[in-house]
């Protein structure tokens, strides 16, 4: 085992980060499945930099158009959850 995550059905090691409703989400960047789901409570509260999107779809790039908010995970945890709860599936993409 190692400190990266891998899919199960293709081997990539490439993901992308859904919240919708209260779920934090990883699935995979090349095939789509996902690889693993947790509380987004468990892991909004930090300081990590990123941006929100309303999510495109597996394989398509977010317009900037879609943007919902960006900053800290504590910052704008609020603004990425009222979007979620409406079921809408925000993607999470972390600042370089």
């Amino acid at each position: 085992m190692n400190d990266r995550l891998q899919c199960a059905s293709c081997g990539s090691d490439g993901t992308e980060v859904i919240v919708q409703f209260g779920s934090y989400c990883i699935r995979c960047a090349t095939c789509g499945d996902g690889i693993v789901a947790t509380s987004f409570l468990a892991v909004s509260d930090t300081d990590r930099e990123i941006s929100a999107f309303v999510d495109p779809g597996h394989g398509k790039q977010p317009a900037p158009g879609s943007l919902i908010a960006c900053g800290s995970f504590r910052q704008i945890a609020k603004a990425i959850r009222d979007v979620a709860d409406t079921g809408i599936l925000v993607r999470l993409v972390a600042k370089p």
